[in-house]
């Protein structure tokens, strides 16, 4: 049974459609569809439901595909320990940012790779539900995430920081000032990260929590699109400190830190501890628990 074939199955599933799977897995449609039905062959029992277009997996196949997970996994945790065994380590590891963590993480990936040169690191933005979900369902191997809000269940974790927030505004009124209470976003027209991001959530508590009813006039998914809004409008924001450092170049803009009252949240990895050895992921977890914070 080749380990391939396998993996068929797990982009069908993940995909939804023939073509796209093939082109996730860098083969033709009909060499997929020719392995597809050699691992049917193989092992007795259809897995795919066949129609014009794709239909989805039969009840084998959805029992199967989880044993297939797990096969799959552990081959490539087999090449990896063998590379290391070699003591080249070579391979990917997949990791899964929420959006707020996007530019601590990136810093912290960038000394990682200086340090294993043969390492592909994979990089998606996105919720701290969709972290959850790709840790448990295998296709994810380190998520970066809040731990004391809204915190994942059933990992391990590392604290890297803790998140502070500022206001981002070109209002003169804030431009001589280091900090100011969040009582001053009642009624100001702001932009905000939209609300499938937690790190919405944690601003829209906080103004529950203080009686603010700020005027949201746009939301966005991009942190980076907020600050374009603040830069050619008369919109302000509100970022976690790691993005506001990013843009104290532009004397327009002024950065100030929310602070009354002093509001903060732990942020760091999140991961699930495999049963044998993996070695990218074990290298990675120990860089983070000796990282430099």
């Amino acid at each position: 049974m080749e380990i391939k074939n396998l993996e068929i199955i797990l982009a069908l599933d993940s995909e939804k459609h023939f073509n796209r799977a093939a082109e996730k897995l860098n083969i033709s449609q009909p060499a997929l569809s020719m392995k597809l039905k050699s691992l049917e062959n193989e092992i007795g029992v259809k897995l795919v439901k066949r129609g014009k277009n794709f239909i989805g997996l039969t009840k084998e196949g959805e029992i199967l595909k989880e044993k297939f997970k797990y096969i799959v996994k552990e081959y490539s945790e087999i090449k990896q320990l063998s590379s290391e065994l070699k003591n080249n380590l070579t391979g990917s590891l997949r990791v899964g940012v929420i959006p707020s963590a996007l530019i601590d993480v990136s810093y912290i990936l960038n000394q990682y790779v200086k340090k294993f040169r043969n390492i592909n690191i994979q990089v998606y933005s996105m919720s701290s539900n969709k972290i959850d979900e790709g840790l448990h369902d295998f296709k994810l191997d380190i998520g970066f995430s809040y731990l004391d809000n809204e915190p994942i269940l059933g990992v391990e974790k590392v604290h890297l920081y803790k998140e502070k927030y500022f206001l981002v505004t070109k209002n003169k009124r804030y431009q001589k000032l280091n900090n100011i209470s969040w009582t001053e976003c009642d009624g100001m027209d702001l932009c905000l990260i939209s609300q499938e991001n937690q790190f919405r959530r944690i601003l829209d508590a906080i103004f529950k929590s203080k009686n603010i009813t700020p005027n949201i006039m746009i939301e966005s998914n991009s942190l980076i699109h907020l600050f374009s809004h603040v830069s050619s409008s008369d919109l302000s924001t509100i970022m976690p400190g790691s993005y506001a450092s990013q843009f104290e170049n532009d004397s327009n803009i002024h950065f100030i830190e929310l602070n009354t009252p002093v509001v903060t949240h732990s942020v760091g990895s999140v991961f699930i501890k495999d049963k044998g050895p993996s070695p990218i992921k074990d290298s990675f977890i120990k860089f983070l628990k000796n990282f430099d914070k």
